[in-house]
């Protein structure tokens, strides 16, 4: 009987360090495969870690919401990287303080996903960046802000 229970307590120690695994490379682990695709260029300044679960019935798309500081006259490229075990592609979306859309990864008209988009900050201020999954599908990404020389 303790034998048993040692076997089963081993085989869920097993399990539960698998599922420790898969967490680890949607967060820490898809950061640094992220930032080691910067350019030459380019200065690692945040990272904006996001997973959602899949949109319900009824409900809007889950949207990660962030306020960043920008300063005037600086170069950024907001970068994207999606975990490979989730179905759902990131959308990274730059707004300012109107509301009005500045950047973004996706390309509504070409449904085309981009996995950088360049910002030249022409104001000091706070802006929203939004990060989303196309088709409200569960996805883990990782947003990557870096200044570009």
């Amino acid at each position: 009987m303790a034998r048993t229970l040692y076997i089963i307590s081993i085989i869920m120690l097993f399990t539960l360090g698998n599922n420790t695994e898969v967490k680890a490379q949607c967060n820490s682990q898809l950061v640094t495969i992220c930032s080691g695709k910067l350019a030459d260029n380019a200065t690692y300044l945040k990272e904006l870690k996001v997973k959602l679960q899949a949109k319900q019935s009824g409900k809007q798309v889950p949207v990660a919401r962030y306020l960043i500081m920008l300063s005037k006259g600086t170069h950024y490229r907001f970068s994207v990287c999606n975990a490979k075990e989730f179905e759902g592609k990131a959308i990274v979306q730059l707004y300012d303080n109107n509301d009005k859309l500045l950047g973004s990864s996706y390309l509504t008209k070409s449904k085309k996903h981009y996995p950088a988009f360049d910002f030249l900050c022409q104001k000091s201020s706070v802006y929203k960046v939004l990060i989303s999954f196309e088709g409200g599908k569960a996805g883990c990404a990782v947003g990557i802000l870096s200044m570009v020389k």
